[in-house]
């Protein structure tokens, strides 16, 4: 299969009339993602109003035909209409059931977005997405010295709020990883750009309080380093060295006395101590979980994978039906800490609890296609897709990696910003 962006076509380079309004609301909907989520879905309702007012309804349709992501996703919402169709648990609610059906949809709209066309407005709305990084970034660091007022607008920054304080450090491991690579291509302003990437990076790890975010981040600048490394042991130095660095500081953890408290909220300590205790608490859990020992509060996730793990055990290809997961694990965990949690904090075992086998490999034929899309798109002739390949990798490994740790399609925060990040690489894009 080879790529394709019809020249014909102004909006390659300019936006045509029909799409030049719903172009400039999503190049500004990034910055919407930094603030809380009702100004997020505000954005997309106007983007979706727009798109409607555009009109050039049989252009549109064509240009989604001819995604090829199109067929990926309708895979899975007919995986989840069959399932909703044969398999309905009597525990579920008619209003869990719907709603659970919902989050089995998101991908879907992410189709609209695809309808447009590529052009200059996909560069603007990237450079947006950096400005609400650093806004982002400084937002934490005045909340850091008590400057910021605790206010509806800026209470996810001043108090740890779950989900979109998550979000809000997924969001700046993504910035950061994009920042990296548009610090290896472009060697203008290179100076600023690397004040910026070092500015994020600081208020990520020392100042979001999520473990994910800096896991994230992680990977995806692996990622660039094995995509630009050659066969030689001297290109292999710097990976080596990260493996090492990282066994030495496992080694480290465990030997650390425990600290006081693991739940974060309770540690009233520097931004620097704030790391290394869920750094050492990490590791102390899972090695706990692992020789069957109590874990605390902060490690109920590796309690809510085991149990998941053996309802899949005795269900595993049908599962137990949409929305089923949180009444079957609550008759599992009767008395446990995790017996209160509504998703068991993993895409995978949520697909996989409910929809079963199927359902899974409906949802992992997306990502693969998202990452072999990036393949192609990295090959491509046109200089702009090149570039946008590398985004759209790290956006899919750090979507493939976030989901074993989070609901990141089940949560509505986390899925529609995937699928507004997601548009910026994707959009344009066509199956010849």
């Amino acid at each position: 299969m080879s790529l394709n962006v019809p020249r014909n076509q102004p909006g390659l380079f300019g936006a045509s009339s029909a799409d030049r309004w719903p172009q400039q609301i999503l190049t500004w909907l990034p910055l919407s993602l930094f603030f809380p989520v009702g100004l997020m879905y505000a954005g997309v309702l106007l983007f979706y109003a727009a798109l409607l007012a555009a009109g050039d309804w049989r252009a549109k349709w064509q240009r989604l035909k001819q995604h090829p992501l199109l067929w990926p996703i309708l895979s899975l919402t007919a995986v989840s209409s069959i399932s909703a169709l044969l398999q309905h648990s009597e525990l579920v609610t008619n209003d869990e059931f719907w709603s659970g059906f919902g989050h089995y949809q998101t991908y879907l709209l992410l189709l609209p977005f695809l309808t447009l066309e590529a052009g200059a407005w996909q560069r603007r709305a990237l450079h947006v997405f950096f400005a609400g990084a650093v806004l982002a970034a400084s937002l934490f660091v005045a909340n850091f010295f008590q400057l910021l007022p605790d206010n509806t607008l800026f209470r996810s920054y001043v108090h740890y709020l779950g989900n979109k304080s998550i979000l809000l450090g997924i969001l700046l491991a993504l910035a950061a990883g994009w920042m990296l690579h548009e610090l290896r291509l472009r060697s203008d302003h290179r100076w600023l750009r690397l004040l910026a990437l070092v500015y994020v990076i600081a208020a990520l790890v020392l100042l979001s309080k999520t473990r994910t975010a800096s896991l994230l981040f992680l990977a995806m600048a692996a990622l660039m380093i094995l995509r630009n490394v050659r066969c030689s042991w001297r290109s292999l130095a710097l990976p080596l060295a990260l493996v090492l660095a990282l066994g030495a500081a496992t080694e480290y953890a465990l030997r650390m006395p425990p600290p006081a408290t693991c739940i974060i909220n309770d540690a009233q300590v520097a931004p620097w101590d704030v790391v290394r205790i869920r750094a050492v608490c990490s590791v102390q859990q899972l090695r706990d979980f692992s020789a069957g020992r109590k874990v605390g509060e902060d490690g109920m996730r590796l309690e809510i994978y085991r149990i998941t793990a053996g309802m899949i055990a005795q269900q595993p290809w049908s599962g137990y039906g949409i929305a089923a997961w949180m009444p079957q694990y609550r008759q599992r965990a009767i008395g446990l800490s995790s017996a209160t949690m509504s998703t068991p904090h993993n895409d995978y075992l949520l697909y996989l609890s409910e929809l079963g086998v199927f359902g899974l490999l409906a949802l992992l034929a997306i990502w693969i296609s998202q990452l072999a899309l990036a393949w192609r798109m990295a090959r491509s002739a046109l200089p702009a897709q090149r570039e946008q390949a590398m985004l759209l990798a790290m956006l899919s490994v750090a979507m493939m990696l976030g989901a074993m740790f989070n609901a990141i399609l089940r949560d509505g925060v986390f899925a529609m910003a995937c699928m507004i990040l997601l548009a910026l690489p994707l959009a344009g894009v066509r199956r010849s």
